[in-house]
């Protein structure tokens, strides 16, 4: 896919925004190129929106901290979750967080040409570990994205 000159300057704004911490400059410009070129804005902006999320709850899940929501009873009288139940629930809306994300890349892909979406299709929406580590890391690079964009407002 030919990259435009506007799609360019925005990575390289974007690229020393993160602090040159894209790990996807190829595909991160094939997103932009898509979603310009198809009118897909709202897609693109959902599939910006659920990357910042998945990554805040994946730096949660990540961290060693014990996850707790309340440190008394509730005005009902229940007590608070526990860490594993507050973990659980942490994990359920990661994975259906990730089922979104993993939509709307594929949504997204289909009017990008055959040879960039097999492409991408390949490296982040393959069943396998290489597949999911590489999706986390364009999460990542799109949730700087979203973080650069709305600076810009």
């Amino acid at each position: 896919m030919k990259i435009s000159d506007k799609t360019k300057k925005e990575i390289e704004e974007l690229y020393l925004y993160s602090g040159n911490k894209l790990k996807n400059v190829p595909e991160m410009m094939v997103l932009i190129e898509v979603a310009d070129k198809s009118g897909k804005d709202k897609l693109f902006y959902d599939l910006q929106f659920a990357a910042k999320y998945l990554n805040g709850l994946g730096k949660i899940l990540q961290s060693n901290v014990a996850i707790t929501t309340q440190k008394k009873p509730g005005e009902n009288g229940q007590e608070p979750p526990s860490a594993e139940e507050a973990r659980g629930k942490i994990m359920a809306e990661y994975k259906a967080n990730m089922v979104k994300f993993t939509n709307y890349l594929r949504d997204l892909l289909l009017d990008a040409e055959e040879e960039d979406r097999k492409a991408m299709e390949e490296k982040y929406l393959t069943l396998s570990r290489t597949a999911m580590v590489n999706l986390t890391t364009l999460i990542y690079d799109l949730s700087w994205l979203k973080r650069y964009l709305n600076s810009k407002r």
